[in-house]
């Protein structure tokens, strides 16, 4: 079993290109062609900053400043995200590129290890997190789903015994809202009041300190320019190289040839199963972090929107899963915890997104598992 995972692992090394990490060794690597989101977002600072976000959130400029800044065409990756970010993107943009890059992962990966320990993860758990294949994805280019499923993670274990470390915790997840949907279902269920008010004071202040520091353009352009362009990618016909790793229901429906209003149907339906499960989970008494873990899980079925590298706390839960049962694990448990990177090679080669499926079968396991004793 360990030889085939093993040989998968290595595969997925090179699937993936684990070279782009490496100066020169990729034409589209970060030393070369600025491709992915830590660029962009690099990007994104540096215009804030310089008082041109109408630069920023228009494409086409977008594209044109991108290509003078570096001296070369670039991947067309448009800036279609909140101003939340942009105080993050403008602080990191007073590095230069390579470093901020640097310190960007490093960071990380210290604040998400810091994280899972505080929320009572043995360093077993630890590791397995910081290694499963979606925070790869991660890292490789520049993402911050792997801290966000950390401090959502966090903050559903710590919220009985420290709910304003956890109100903070969820209300720095707003940067990437879509993962931590679930976790407000949660603190209704069990009435944490204080977290909850906590939350909400730091997303108010995530709201707005992009309009202290660069304007109330920054919220009108998001509105007028991104989010039609945002709508526009989620409804595009499936076969788009940035779906190959969705994780959403809609796209699933619409890789299988189905409208957009069935998708949208079929995603709304099984957001309010979600909902359902996650407040049921939580109404009752139980260990923590198993309830954590299944959250973790039934929140990649609410938005329609996610990649595989927003399933890092997908990983974190299969490996509290295989520690409660004392770390007997199959070959379906291994497959589960590198599906994020292969979805895309299964993608490609079958033409349907089936990553929600794997989740579900991932999720009946646990809760099975979970209604047994430790």
């Amino acid at each position: 079993m360990f030889s085939a995972l093993a040989l998968l692992l290595v595969l997925f090394c090179w699937h993936i290109e684990v070279a782009k990490l490496l100066p020169g060794t990729a034409p589209d690597s970060l030393f070369g062609l600025p491709l992915g989101d830590f660029p962009n977002l690099w990007c994104a600072g540096l215009l804030a900053r310089h008082g041109e976000l109408a630069t920023l959130y228009n494409a086409d400029l977008f594209q044109a400043w991108k290509a003078r800044a570096f001296g070369h065409a670039v991947t067309q990756t448009p800036w279609i995200y909140p101003p939340l970010a942009l105080p993050l993107g403008a602080a990191l943009s007073a590095l230069p590129l390579r470093a901020a890059f640097v310190v960007w992962e490093l960071g990380t990966l210290g604040v998400m290890a810091w994280l899972l320990r505080q929320a009572g993860l043995s360093w077993a758990v630890v590791v397995l997190g910081g290694l499963c294949p979606a925070e790869w994805l991660c890292l490789i280019y520049g993402q911050y789903g792997g801290i966000i499923s950390c401090l959502l993670f966090a903050g559903l274990s710590l919220a009985e015994r420290r709910p304003v470390a956890a109100g903070i915790m969820l209300g720095l997840a707003a940067l990437k809202p879509q993962t931590g949907l679930l976790v407000p279902v949660a603190w209704v269920a069990q009435g944490r009041l204080r977290a909850m008010l906590t939350a909400a004071l730091v997303c108010a202040a995530l709201a707005g300190l992009p309009v202290l520091l660069f304007g109330w353009g920054s919220w009108a352009l998001f509105f007028r320019e991104a989010a039609p362009v945002a709508k526009a990618l989620v409804d595009a016909p499936f076969g788009q190289g940035y779906q190959l790793t969705g994780t959403s229901v809609f796209w699933m429906m619409r890789s299988f040839g189905l409208s957009c209003a069935v998708a949208d149907a079929a995603q709304i339906c099984t957001a309010l199963l979600a909902v359902v499960a996650a407040y049921w989970l939580w109404r009752r008494e139980g260990d923590r972090l198993v309830q954590a873990s299944l959250t973790m899980l039934l929140a990649l079925f609410v938005a329609p929107y996610g990649f595989s590298a927003d399933m890092v706390g997908y990983g974190v839960a299969l490996a509290v899963l295989a520690q409660r049962r004392g770390w007997r694990v199959s070959l379906l448990d291994g497959l589960f915890w590198l599906w994020p990177g292969y979805a895309a090679l299964v993608t490609q080669l079958t033409g349907l997104l089936l990553t929600p499926l794997v989740v579900a079968l991932a999720l009946f396991m646990g809760i099975r598992q979970a209604r047994r004793p430790a």
